[in-house]
């Protein structure tokens, strides 16, 4: 009977253990690759923790060493929420669900060169060096790539990994334009002093998604979406929006991001 009531106060504690280590398990927050690692984390890590605050769950961070990488990971299931619009292109449609918006202004598409630079239209770029962040980036790489073949140019490509390393490359006069998402753009020349000039702007569309997989229980998305939101009206969350340059997130549907899912079918990979 002693022996009986041990192992049932053993399979009680043990319970209780499992229990409290699962609920510790944190959720796997992937982000696309605009930025370094390192600057990537001191954007998100702090949203993170006004988001495990306020929802009561841990948020873990990880992206792949490069954009292809963070968009396997993504395929494969690994994230169980995800930041980027790469989920609309047709090989990855269909499993994330969108879930709130990085801010309510929507983004461009842009071509830019430097302030000082001779280049004026799009024409001045043929047989020129044009760095881009990948041939996966959508509004920095398809969107822009679109625009010259279209004006009939041929430019020469170079792909800097992020975004971040395609404005660096421009700035230090290693490229003649850059291809880049225009709020990233903005950002950048305001932390670095960059001094640009557009040539190109493309149609508008709606900023990055916070995207959520379906394995999620219905309560808890709704928890996260809910602290998601509520971060642009809480005076807690300040300091990080401003820190980030960042109005906060907004609602959003997957109809917002059919006019994406069609440009990504019109235009090249």
């Amino acid at each position: 009977m002693k022996t009986t009531r041990w192992l049932w106060a053993a399979t009680l504690c043990w319970g209780a253990l499992t229990g409290a280590v699962a609920e510790e398990v944190p959720l796997v927050f992937g982000v696309l690759n605009q930025q370094s690692p390192q600057l990537t984390a001191e954007r998100w890590n702090p949203v993170f923790n006004y988001l495990s605050g306020a929802t009561g769950y841990k948020f873990q961070l990880r992206m792949g060493q490069n954009v292809q990488a963070t968009n396997a990971m993504m395929a494969r299931g690994e994230f169980d929420l995800v930041f980027t619009n790469h989920n609309f292109r047709q090989e990855f449609d269909g499993v994330y669900k969108v879930l709130a918006r990085w801010g309510d202004a929507p983004i461009f598409g842009v071509l830019a060169v430097l302030e000082t630079s001779p280049v004026r239209r799009l024409k001045d770029l043929d047989g020129q060096r044009v760095a881009y962040p990948s041939q996966n980036a959508f509004v920095a790489y398809a969107i822009p790539k679109a625009a010259l073949r279209k004006a009939g140019v041929t430019e020469k490509e170079v792909l800097a990994g992020n975004q971040e390393g395609a404005l660096a490359q421009l700035a230090a006069g290693q490229v003649e334009a850059v291809g880049v998402n225009s709020r990233f753009l903005s950002q950048y020349a305001a932390r670095n002093g960059l001094r640009y000039r557009e040539i190109y702007t493309s149609a508008p569309y709606p900023d990055l998604a916070v995207l959520v997989h379906p394995r999620l229980p219905a309560e808890q998305v709704e928890r996260i979406r809910e602290a998601l939101l509520a971060m642009r009206k809480d005076p807690k969350a300040s300091p990080i929006l401003e820190a980030n340059q960042f109005p906060g997130f907004f609602p959003a549907t997957e109809k917002d991001y059919e006019i994406v899912r069609r440009t990504y079918k019109a235009v090249p990979n």
